[in-house]
C-alpha cells in the first residue's frame, strides 16, 4: 500500500471487495473492513491472512490483463476463488510481479483447504507457466546461476535487494553459526544483528538487516525479519545450522580449502594481500578485530562450494593469531605453502574444538520465473548448534549459551 503511494505499485483485480469511487484512492483500513465484514465474528484459525507473490521472469512482458487471468486463474484453483482479495502490481524493480492478499477463512469461519499448499501452489504455477507461454522454473536453473550482487542503496529498492540477497545466501552458503552467517552477509553490503527488547524505540525481539555501504557503514533503514519472512528469522537458522552441519559432514570441506588458505599465503606480508591472494581463487575472508584493531577473529567463504566456516575450525594455523603470526613469520610456516597436501586431519567434523586458541576477545558496547512464496510455514527445531567454545565465535558462545538456559528451562522454540 506504501508503493501505492509512491506510485511504484498499483491495484489490477479486486474481488470482493468495495472499489474507491474515480477521484477517490484504496485505503488500508477500507480493506481491512471490507474483509472483516465478510468473515464472522468467531473463527478458530491463529493466522487468517493469506499472502502470495507471484513472479515472472524480466523477460516475460505481460499486460494487466494478463496478469490479472493468471492472478484470478491460481486463486480459483487454490481453493479461494469465492474469498475476497486484493492483487497488487509492483513495478518498483527490473523484474515487475504481483502480490495477492487475501483470508484464509470463509463466510462461514472455515478455514480454506491448506493440505500440500506448497505442492499445489507449485503444480499450479507450473501448469500457468505452459498455458501462458512463461519461462519455466527448471529451465531457468539449468541455464544459469544468477550472480549474488552487493545492495546498492541508491537504486531505491532496498528492502527488495535486502531480501533477495539474504533468501539467496540461505539458499546457497552452508554456516554453522550466527557469526558464520553475518560474515557471508557482510560480503553484499548487509549487515546482520540480533535484537532483544526493543529496535530503534520500539518492542522487538528477533533479527534486523541494515543495508551497508562498502566501508560496512550501515546505511538507509533497517529490516526486521520479520518485514522480510520467515526464512530470514532466528527458527529458520536454527534449521538451516542443522542442515549444514549434515552436508559439511558428507562434503569434507576442510581439506580443499586449507590448501587454497595454504597457498594463499605465498607472497603475502599483510592482511590485505592474504585477501587478494584468496580472491583470486574465490574465497573471501573476513577480518574481526577488536576497537584497538587486534585481530580476534576470520571467516572464510569459499564462493565456489558455500562453504563458510571460521578459521579455527580448520585448526589452529588457521585462526586468527595464527594468521597474523603466519604474515609476520611465513618461514615458520613453509612447510604448508611448499606442500599443499599437508593438512593434517582431512576429515570435516563440525563438532570439534580448535586445537588451540589465545584469541583476544572484542569489546562489547552496551522474485526469478512465476514461483509462489510465503505460503506456509517454516518450521525450525532446536538443537545444540556446534560450537568453538574457546575459538573465534564469541557471538555464538553467547548464544549457545542462551539456547542451553532456554532449552533447560523447557521452552520450546
Amino acid at each position: 500500500m506504501n508503493k501505492l503511494k509512491a506510485d511504484s505499485a498499483k491495484i489490477i483485480l479486486t474481488n470482493k471487495i468495495l472499489c474507491p469511487e474515480p477521484n477517490e484512492v484504496f485505503k488500508a483500513s477500507d480493506m481491512m473492513k471490507d474483509f472483516e465484514l465478510f468473515m464472522p465474528q468467531r473463527y478458530r484459525t491463529e493466522n487468517p491472512v493469506f499472502h502470495v507473490s507471484l513472479n515472472p521472469h524480466p523477460d516475460d512482458k505481460l499486460s494487466d490483463v494478463e496478469l490479472s487471468a493468471i492472478a484470478e486463474e491460481y486463486m480459483k484453483r487454490m481453493g479461494y476463488g469465492s474469498q475476497p482479495y486484493v492483487v497488487f502490481k509492483h513495478i518498483d524493480i527490473s523484474r515487475i510481479h504481483i502480490h495477492i492478499v487475501s483470508v484464509r477463512v470463509n463466510a462461514q469461519g472455515k478455514k480454506i483447504n491448506d493440505k500440500f499448499e506448497r505442492r499445489r501452489s507449485k503444480d499450479i504455477t507450473r501448469s500457468l507457466e505452459q498455458k501462458y507461454g512463461l519461462h519455466t522454473a527448471e529451465k531457468l536453473s539449468k541455464e544459469r546461476n544468477p550472480e549474488l550482487k552487493m545492495v546498492d542503496v541508491s537504486q531505491g529498492n532496498t528492502k527488495e535487494q535486502v531480501e533477495n540477497v539474504v533468501r539467496e545466501v540461505i539458499n546457497k552458503y552452508h554456516f554453522l553459526t550466527f557469526t558464520e552467517y553475518k560474515a557471508v552477509l557482510t560480503k553484499f553490503n548487509i549487515a546482520a544483528e540480533e535484537v532483544k527488547g526493543s529496535h530503534y524505540g520500539n518492542p522487538y525481539s528477533g533479527i534486523v538487516y541494515s543495508p551497508t555501504d562498502n566501508d560496512d557503514n550501515k546505511v538507509g533503514n533497517p529490516f526486521s525479519a520479520a518485514t522480510l519472512g520467515k526464512f530470514a528469522g532466528s527458527e529458520a537458522l536454527e534449521k538451516k545450522y542443522q542442515t549444514s552441519k549434515e552436508h559439511l559432514e558428507k562434503s569434507r570441506p576442510a581439506a580443499p580449502l586449507k590448501r587454497a588458505i595454504n597457498q594463499a599465503f605465498a607472497g603475502a606480508t599483510n592482511k590485505e594481500q592474504f585477501r587478494y591472494n584468496l580472491f583470486q581463487s574465490g574465497i573471501g575472508v573476513v577480518y574481526r578485530e577488536n576497537a584497538a584493531g587486534r585481530l580476534y577473529g576470520v571467516t572464510f567463504i569459499d564462493h565456489n562450494t558455500g562453504v563458510v566456516l571460521n578459521g579455527s575450525r580448520l585448526g589452529k594455523e588457521y585462526a586468527a593469531n595464527a594468521i597474523v603470526d603466519r604474515l609476520e613469520n611465513p618461514r615458520q610456516y613453509e612447510h604448508l605453502i611448499n606442500n599443499p597436501q599437508y593438512q593434517g586431519s582431512t576429515h570435516f567434523n563440525p563438532q570439534q574444538q580448535p586445537q588451540s586458541s589465545q584469541e583476544v576477545q572484542p569489546i562489547h558496547h552496551s522474485e526469478q520465473h512465476l514461483e509462489s512464496s510465503s505460503i506456509g510455514n517454516s518450521i525450525g527445531s532446536l538443537f545444540d548448534i556446534p560450537i568453538l567454545l574457546n575459538g573465534d565465535d564469541p557471538e555464538g558462545e553467547m548464544f549457545r549459551r542462551r539456547m542451553q538456559r532456554k532449552k533447560k528451562k523447557g521452552r520450546r522454540m
